[in-house]
């Protein structure tokens, strides 16, 4: 196997976007205990109709950025570490993508 540590030639970034879909299947119902302040924050923000929505998406969120990382790790166990400046690359388009 050949190692490469070049850039791909063109990467969207919506690839690498966290995508929060409606949810397939059946909801379930879970009791999950968080602190009051932080409960209070969220329905201040979105309602006490929508804190399910809220909780879900930003469960799925943190799935995503752990799967993201999981992905990094498996390419540096197989190619070893990403260099800086594709790293800086990176960076560079992110911020262009989504701001700072």
């Amino acid at each position: 196997m050949v190692k490469s540590s070049a850039a791909p030639e063109s990467v969207e970034a919506e690839e690498f976007a966290p995508r929060v879909t409606e949810p397939v299947g059946h909801a379930i119902k879970v009791s999950v205990s968080m602190p009051d302040d932080l409960v209070s924050d969220i329905r201040a923000r979105v309602g006490k109709r929508e804190f399910s929505r809220f909780v879900a998406e930003a469960a799925a969120h943190r799935i995503a950025m752990m799967k993201l990382g999981e992905i990094a790790d498996a390419y540096e166990a197989e190619n070893g570490p990403i260099p800086d400046d594709l790293m800086r690359q990176a960076e560079d388009r992110w911020h262009e993508a989504f701001g700072r």
